[in-house]
């Protein structure tokens, strides 16, 4: 599968409970260069990121690569092809050409998840959080397997062109079956890389996505990235995403910030050498991601 190497996160969720608006953000990462992006149905943007796909001078379909995600309240198979129709319908699409199962656990569906702009989000959220008296997700007993060759069939209507998942662990993704994903999307950063799991995917030819590459508390303020970054007339951003492309990672940074989203890209002007390397991969565990996954 071939991929461009790093990528737009689409996720308007932010530390703290907070939301941005990525219309225009993603216009610019349109214009910027990117040719990736990251959606979701879950975050309730897809018509606003559709618009921005389609302004001028934004180029013709054929040389985006879209992914999107069915959340896990639309795991059973009538609820997840509706899902795919209505993600497509709202971002103005005729197929994904990735489609990723967000989470490894269903939850009980409550509907179809609505469009923000129609309904608000106090309504997106409750389709989306089902929860119990006592305020824990309820959950449904669909099987993955039966999820997995839902998801199949959407390849097989055309709907999709290659199926993967998110936020899985290895023994989760073995739960599928035999046929293994395309893709898989993990939070990853040097304070969380998730070796083990990135292994155990480059070991079966499964391409890795990195979803909230710069969101770990306190990662850009690292002494470390900082002389870094000077020694290479770079940004402590810019080593980070360089890193996660060397590790044979798709990082997917998101920014409201116009210069942010063009700096980030300029990841892929410079190398790091294996001393390098190395230095950022002695982070790990050494901070705490925040926000919720992408």
């Amino acid at each position: 599968m071939n991929l461009p190497p790093i990528g737009f996160g689409c996720s308007p969720f932010r530390p703290g409970g907070r939301r941005v608006d990525l219309e225009g953000a993603v216009r610019v990462a349109v214009a910027a260069g990117y040719r990736l992006f990251d959606l979701a149905e879950l975050y309730g943007n897809e018509r606003a990121v559709g618009r921005a796909l389609r302004h001028p001078p934004a180029p013709p379909r054929g040389a985006l690569f879209l992914v999107g995600k069915v959340w896990r309240t639309n795991f059973r198979p009538a609820a997840l092809r509706q899902a795919c129709e209505g993600s497509l319908l709202r971002l103005g699409a005729d197929a994904f050409d990735l489609y990723l199962l967000h989470a490894p656990e269903a939850w009980m569906h409550l509907g179809p998840l609505v469009d923000p702009e129609e309904s608000g989000w106090e309504e997106l959220e409750r389709r989306a959080l089902p929860r119990d008296v006592h305020g824990r997700p309820v959950v449904d007993d669909v099987p993955l397997a039966e999820t997995w060759e839902a998801m199949h069939d959407l390849v097989r209507r055309g709907l999709v062109e290659r199926i993967g998942v998110s936020n899985f662990a290895p023994w989760q993704i073995e739960k599928l079956g035999p046929e293994l994903p395309a893709a898989h999307q993990i939070a990853c950063s040097p304070y969380q890389p998730s070796s083990g799991t990135a292994a155990w995917c480059h070991a079966r030819e499964i391409r890795l996505l990195a979803h909230s590459p710069l969101s770990a508390a306190g990662l850009l303020a690292e002494p470390l990235l900082s002389e870094l970054a000077g020694r290479h007339g770079r940004s402590p951003a810019q080593i980070v995403l360089r890193w996660a492309v060397q590790k044979g990672l798709v990082p997917l940074p998101s920014s409201a910030d116009p210069g942010h989203i063009a700096d980030n890209l300029r990841a892929l002007d410079f190398e790091l050498d294996a001393a390098a390397l190395a230095a950022v991969d002695s982070l790990a565990g050494e901070g705490v991601p925040e926000g919720r996954p992408a």
